[in-house]
């Protein structure tokens, strides 16, 4: 499947960061924004990873640069804000879809499990975007993208902290359209369904299963299957381009029909 981005130049001259950069999503929206012209601050925990991402877009002649981030601590989402301001004068987009999943029920997790998932998922929206807003509102307004999940809404057995981050996610950007629309800043929810990546792909082994035996088909003609991560990055592009200028505050599903389904 190609990646290359179907419209060069959409979103030339912005300034993006994108949370969970190094993998899945987050690193195939990173390369879609850069390949559209944004000068992209790339985050994530793996420097390696990070590096690896680097080499492959500038080899391309594009803007990136990559910042070791964890983003559940308030110390590193600063520095991370700061330093794509510091870099490149100004912030226009911001993407969080720094993740972590956990099959738990309540009874079976522990305190310190629940944290992890929360702050990953969720606490590390507000702590990004506390720091971004400002710079936003300076640059005359801009996108913000919470990726989020069907979990929001339809949920299975066994995923309580990641359904709770996931529905929280919705509820948080839905309350920050209402507070920023002034500032011209829009905010939406991506609810996505199984994407077809590392960490669902070791989560299902963690199982002793497939992705597909966990629910998600491959079959590209089948609802409801697992999705390529440049399908999801398509979605985010199309947000944070004046495409989507009157959409703020929704929850925009691209589950490939997963919902759809009985």
């Amino acid at each position: 499947m190609s990646t290359q981005a179907p419209n060069p130049g959409r979103v030339a001259g912005k300034v993006a960061i994108v949370t969970g950069a190094t993998s899945g999503i987050g690193r195939a929206t990173a390369v879609l924004l850069a390949r559209e012209g944004a000068s992209v601050v790339a985050a994530g925990r793996r420097e390696e990873l990070g590096a690896e991402l680097v080499g492959q877009l500038l080899a391309e002649g594009l803007s990136i640069h990559f910042i070791r981030t964890d983003v559940s601590k308030r110390q590193d989402t600063e520095r991370l804000v700061a330093g794509a301001v510091a870099r490149f004068g100004r912030l226009d987009i911001v993407v969080n879809d720094a993740a972590a999943f956990l099959y738990r029920g309540v009874e079976d997790t522990t305190e310190e499990e629940w944290d992890e998932v929360i702050d990953t998922n969720l606490k590390s929206v507000y702590l990004v975007c506390h720091d971004a807003i400002p710079h936003l509102r300076a640059a005359g307004g801009g996108s913000i993208v919470n990726v989020s999940s069907v979990h929001a809404y339809a949920t299975m057995e066994r995923v309580a902290a990641y359904a709770a981050s996931k529905g929280g996610i919705v509820a948080l950007s839905r309350q920050m359209a209402l507070d920023y629309t002034r500032d011209r800043i829009r905010v939406n929810a991506l609810i996505v369904g199984g994407v077809d990546t590392a960490m669902a792909h070791k989560h299902a082994a963690a199982l002793g299963q497939t992705l597909e035996d966990t629910g998600f088909p491959t079959d590209d003609r089948v609802l409801g299957r697992a999705a390529h991560p440049e399908e999801i990055a398509t979605g985010i592009l199309f947000l944070v381009t004046p495409d989507a200028s009157f959409v703020t505050g929704s929850p925009i599903f691209i589950d490939g029909g997963l919902l759809a389904r009985l």
